[in-house]
């Protein structure tokens, strides 16, 4: 059970577990792996309880998981899974604050702020735009209400700033090694490599360099491509619609019937550009 917080090598760690000990889950799982997953997420996010028979379900085919929304309920998780063993992933807090602070700044202009909130709609996925901003809700005073359990303590920080959020992760990881016997917690830097983590599972060590993956230039090209891809979306409906005017309704027609597929291959494209980049895990997995 990965205890966490987001940004702390969780899909390095997600290659590297699912190298090791078979199928992990990630906060990628349910936005473009499992989309039926989300609502259980959305759900535990509103209510502040996770279902435990929910739980199960979904996580069924999952030998490991990590990042949110997961790690947002490990203490349950626990109670469900009590011979589990707990990985808390950490990195220096001020890093943390940063790559956190980056990572939903790129979340927040997407599915809060115009146009990129409209495309995700026009294009099909209103209802990931809807699972984004209620894990990021309230980060940004005024966009959204801030989630129950870990995740809403973690966006309250982030919306305080630097030292509010280095308190709050140094709180954190605290708190996990107080609720978990030492026995059944590694406190765990990704930079630490295959080691720790290998004796902790008592697993043999793998030939094959740790993963490393999601570095902020890689997020920051998917970030940057989904912007253009909205505007050229935008562009490419309006001059649609706009030869539809100037032709009239012999026309009209012909555009309508253009612009859904453009709209639906722009959604198809978004989610393959984000899939791309949260598969890497497999791929490392695969070698």
């Amino acid at each position: 059970i990965g205890a966490g917080l987001p940004r702390t090598g969780t899909l390095s760690t997600r290659a590297a577990l699912e190298q090791l000990v078979g199928p992990c889950y990630h906060g990628a799982t349910p936005m473009v792996e499992r989309p039926d997953h989300m609502q259980v997420w959305m759900d535990a996010m509103d209510t502040g309880r996770l279902d435990p028979d929910q739980a199960r379900q979904v996580l069924a085919e999952y030998r490991a998981g990590v990042d949110l929304p997961f790690i947002g309920w490990y203490k349950e998780l626990l109670k469900i899974y009590p011979s589990a063993k707990v990985l808390l992933t950490v990195r220096d807090p001020k890093k943390w604050y940063k790559s956190a602070n980056f990572i939903y700044s790129v979340i927040i202009t997407l599915n809060y702020h115009l146009p990129y909130s409209w495309f995700m709609s026009f294009v099909g996925l209103g209802r990931l735009s809807a699972f984004m901003k209620q894990e990021s809700g309230g980060i940004e005073s005024g966009k959204g209400q801030f989630p129950q359990g870990i995740n809403g303590r973690q966006n309250r920080a982030l919306n305080a700033g630097e030292e509010a959020s280095v308190d709050f992760f140094n709180a954190h990881i605290e708190e996990v090694k107080s609720v978990v016997p030492p026995n059944k917690l590694l406190v765990f830097d990704v930079c630490e490599g295959w080691e720790p983590l290998c004796k902790f599972l008592d697993v043999p060590v793998p030939d094959t360099p740790f993963p490393n993956i999601n570095d902020a230039s890689e997020v920051r090209f998917v970030f940057n491509a989904i912007q253009a891809l909205t505007w050229i979306t935008i562009l490419g409906v309006a001059a649609l619609l706009a030869l539809s005017l100037y032709y009239g309704s012999t026309y009209t027609l012909l555009c309508l019937v253009l612009v859904l597929p453009l709209l639906w291959g722009s959604g198809r494209l978004v989610t393959w550009l984000v899939s791309n980049q949260t598969d890497k895990s497999k791929q490392h997995t695969a070698v």
